[in-house]
């Protein structure tokens, strides 16, 4: 897998499948994201590509919550690697970034400097200033500019969705077991 840290001076990719996100943990349901992302590359003939941030959002946008990353920038990119995606863009994350609205986001970064062929993305995602875009206006805004957006189902466990807030709860509480399960490898073996 290519990386590429910040989105100055990036190649031209053939019909970049593009997901965005924070990917921290890299747990079943980004591993599903990847998944259809690859597939979806693969199915256009194009490139899959992950944009995601360093570091992490909420530690920039609410640095005294608590908030502590699962894995490091290094183990995410690993993990992302693993599942056979093409390139990572990694943005550096600043509090002037997050002023960005969905729309500029989508157009400057995605459209304008991705070049992205189609978006791929799941039922709760959100981006752009405080999280304004939510999946119905994103798609529109989408389609209004001619970008494909894939919809992918969330990843359910024991009838819940798999999300890093949720796996950084049973952290806490050091629930090994439902921890890994969620992750769908071994938290404490940092050799991934």
């Amino acid at each position: 897998m290519q990386i590429f840290k910040g989105i100055d001076h990036l190649p031209n990719w053939e019909k970049p499948v593009v997901a965005v996100g924070a990917f921290d943990g890299v747990h079943l349901g980004h591993v599903r994201i990847l998944s259809f992302l690859r597939e979806q590359a693969e199915k256009v003939g194009g490139t899959s590509v992950v944009m995601t941030f360093d570091p992490h959002p909420r530690a920039v946008l609410h640095p005294h919550s608590g908030f502590f990353a699962i894995n490091s920038l290094e183990e995410n990119l690993r993990l992302i690697g693993k599942q056979g995606v093409d390139v990572a863009v990694v943005q550096p994350f600043t509090l002037e970034f997050s002023k960005k609205s969905y729309r500029q986001f989508i157009q400057e970064v995605i459209l304008d400097t991705l070049h992205a062929h189609t978006l791929v993305m799941g039922p709760n995602h959100a981006f752009g200033h405080q999280r304004e875009g939510h999946h119905d206006n994103i798609k529109e805004f989408c389609r209004e500019h001619s970008l494909q957006v894939v919809d992918i189902p969330e990843e359910m466990w024991h009838s819940a969705g798999v999300h890093s807030s949720v796996i950084r709860e049973h952290i806490r509480q050091k629930d090994w077991e439902t921890v890994n399960e969620m992750l769908g490898y071994n938290y404490n073996d940092k050799m991934i």
